[in-house]
């Protein structure tokens, strides 16, 4: 009985299909691995005006309760873009805070701290604000 023949058959087989293990998981770590090396620049997040129906109907109507306060370039205004100190921000209405939206989290979290109000909407302002605010910054 010659089993040499048969068993080198079978070696064969095993040693195909650990080599094809091998090279498929070796494509897998290099392709889950790529890009790891770019320096990709970080992107800012940036918040998007709403576009279905369901992010306009989250919109808050303002009322002539309201008291608006703007938050651009370090400086706290009211809606007419006259300077307002924190001391003259009632606590009784609810402030509507806009904000440049290329603030970071950081400065909208210490800008919301001082404000002592429970009713508070944040916004950002949009385009047209901004471009006023820079009209009148010069």
């Amino acid at each position: 009985m010659d089993t040499v023949g048969s068993g080198n058959a079978m070696t064969e087989i095993a040693l195909a299909l650990a080599m094809g293990f091998f090279s498929i998981m070796v494509l897998t770590m290099v392709s889950m691995g790529a890009g790891n090396g770019d320096t990709a620049e970080a992107v800012a997040a940036k918040l998007a005006a709403p576009e279905t129906e369901a992010e306009q109907a989250a919109l808050v109507a303002q009322t002539k309760d309201d008291f608006v306060l703007i938050y651009h370039a370090g400086r706290l205004m009211g809606a007419d873009l006259a300077p307002v100190a924190l001391a003259e921000i009632p606590t009784d209405r609810r402030i509507i805070l806009a904000v440049d939206p290329a603030i970071s989290m950081e400065e909208a979290i210490r800008i919301r701290a001082s404000l002592a109000t429970a009713d508070l909407v944040v916004s950002t302002l949009d385009k047209r604000w901004l471009q006023r605010l820079e009209r009148t910054a010069q």
